[in-house]
């Protein structure tokens, strides 16, 4: 089959993307929630919308997400909940990890800059054979486009 690898633990399908976000925070790894807790997305017609409540999200119970995580909302900061993550990643034999990425320093409205976590991913992804090309998992890194953006953040 094109495109697969035989490895020790199954196959690894190079055609299957996992979508990885480090964008989550808690207040015990990180003093507060992120990400956890945006806004409530109003509806696009303003005569819908009035019907909604407005506000935020109040983890843990409400979170902003519609699926409700397996290990509670987390920090992704968290080195056993990272290490979760890639052993579940690698036990669903996706063979590309995209790893969601803004430029140094800058973050969405709901979130802080993760770029530290970058090494820290690929390190995980490495130890759980989870690796760049050439061995079992391809890291793709999706850029974040931003408002204000110049050449300073260019890759």
């Amino acid at each position: 089959m094109e495109n697969t690898e035989q490895h020790e633990k199954g196959i690894i399908f190079y055609d299957v993307h996992i979508f990885y976000y480090t964008w989550y925070g808690t207040p015990h790894m990180d003093g507060k929630y992120i990400h956890w807790d945006h806004i409530l997305v109003p509806h696009w017609d303003p005569k819908i919308a009035s019907s909604y409540p407005r506000g935020r999200h109040m983890p843990p119970q409400d979170i902003g997400s519609s699926f409700y995580p397996e290990l509670n909302p987390y920090s992704s900061r968290d080195p056993d909940v990272l290490e979760s993550h890639m052993e579940q990643i690698g036990a669903s034999a996706a063979g590309v990890l995209v790893l969601s990425w803004y430029p140094p320093s800058l973050a969405d409205d709901n979130g802080e800059p993760t770029e530290d976590l970058v090494p820290v991913v690929l390190d995980a992804a490495y130890r759980h054979n989870l690796k760049v090309k050439g061995m079992c998992m391809y890291v793709c890194v999706c850029v974040i486009s931003s408002t204000g953006r110049n050449n300073q953040h260019d890759l």
